[in-house]
């Protein structure tokens, strides 16, 4: 690994100042106790001296990741950091967790008139129902996306709060993530009814529940991940508490040591792993818990068990889902049923997204405004009166022989 050992080999890094405060007070969060009133100023040197180290950084592009006990946002100077930050050119990206309780419109107009990219920043935003409605939490992550800004949104899946975080799902864009976290500390495990509900609204909630075993080998903590504390001490991840080293002290040697740990047990732990499946799935994105989203141009959806549900009817999340994609790729259908077929079950309005497919196990093509089938020469041999067969045409040419054979008694 290019230079290992040393400071320079590092590649991401999250930050964690002196910040032990929250403007919320929700009722499991330990940090929500301390006023968010209380002195800041040491944070606020802490946070100038690692904005200091970062401008004199002379290795590879850094991704950082600011991950505050408490709201960092609400305190200017992280904003005006994050600004800054963002506009080295040996900073890849940079982002903070957050209530998203800070002035979005007013941080949004600083950051148009300062020298900064706005591409580079993202944002993790957690939703507490407690101390937010989903209406003003959806607004305002709105408005720092379709800034520019990348986003993700999560929340502590909590069992009483299912039909308010099922309404969070609904109210933001699909193509956010919405994350749900397992709750610590219930009284009672989660019941399946659970599992499955908060699968549902994300489906890499599996992983976040069952953690993942600490495997040193395959860890990139401490090589090209650290984390750094407000004194600069410097360990693999957050979770560890083995030193390897201290950012502004010594010759900028590091120690790969092993964290000891048995478990990685929360998100940003186990993200570490290389080849934990979530590489797989979020691709670079996963350092920021925000999915890839390559290229897409064209989009093929089946009918049957895909868009529909077991009462054959399209929920009316897909066909939001559906609209919102319609905007920006082409979609196309991939079915077994005939053109006509699909059309009664999707709805015209829901078909007519569609700019085209391939119908009837590929009897029949719709592209360009253009129908195309693919005629059938011979016709099948059905004997008896116990069999029934339809057949399927185009403009007089059949494309399509389907039979139904009915049991004998």
């Amino acid at each position: 690994m290019k230079n290992e050992g040393s400071l320079l080999s590092f590649r991401r890094i999250y930050y964690r100042g002196k910040l032990n405060s929250c403007n919320y007070t929700c009722s499991y969060c330990p940090f929500g106790k301390k006023s968010h009133l209380a002195d800041t100023t040491q944070d606020e040197q802490a946070w100038n001296r690692f904005i200091a180290a970062i401008e004199q950084w002379k290795g590879e592009p850094l991704q950082l990741f600011i991950i505050p006990y408490g709201e960092a946002l609400i305190h200017r100077y992280y904003r005006k950091g994050m600004m800054h930050l963002a506009a080295l050119p040996q900073v890849a990206g940079i982002s903070c967790q957050t209530n998203l309780s800070f002035p979005a419109k007013h941080w949004l107009d600083e950051i148009r008139v300062a020298p900064t990219v706005i591409s580079k920043i993202r944002l993790w935003a957690s939703f507490h129902p407690e101390m937010t409605s989903v209406e003003k939490f959806a607004h305002q992550i709105h408005i720092l996306h379709h800034a520019g800004i990348q986003v993700c949104a999560g929340a502590v899946g909590n069992p009483s709060a299912k039909a308010v975080l099922n309404d969070l799902r609904n109210a933001l864009l699909p193509d956010i993530y919405l994350f749900i976290n397992a709750m610590q500390g219930l009284r009672a495990p989660l019941s399946q009814e659970d599992i499955q509900f908060f699968s549902q609204l994300d489906n890499l909630f599996e992983y976040d529940l069952k953690n993942a075993p600490a495997q040193w080998e395959v860890c990139a903590g401490g090589r090209d991940n650290c984390f750094i504390d407000w004194k600069g001490d410097m360990y693999a991840c957050p979770r560890s508490r083995v030193k390897i080293g201290n950012f502004y002290q010594g010759d900028g040697a590091v120690v790969p040591l092993s964290c000891k740990r048995k478990v990685c047990d929360c998100y940003i732990a186990f993200s570490n792993l290389n080849n934990h499946p979530l590489h797989r799935i979020m691709g670079e994105g996963a350092f920021w818990r925000i999915p890839d989203k390559p290229l897409i141009t064209t989009v093929f959806f089946d009918v049957d068990g895909t868009l529909t549900d077991s009462q054959g009817k399209v929920p009316e999340s897909y066909a939001n889902a559906l609209r919102y994609m319609a905007q920006s790729v082409s979609l196309y259908l991939a079915t077994s049923l005939s053109m006509e077929q699909a059309k009664k079950k999707l709805g015209k309005a829901l078909f007519d997204l569609f700019r085209g497919g391939v119908f009837a196990d590929g009897g029949l093509l719709s592209y360009s405004r253009q129908i195309k089938c693919l005629p059938v020469k011979v016709y099948p041999e059905v004997y008896g009166e116990s069999s029934k067969v339809t057949i399927h045409s185009y403009e007089g040419v059949v494309y399509k022989y389907s039979i139904l054979v009915r049991d004998k008694e």
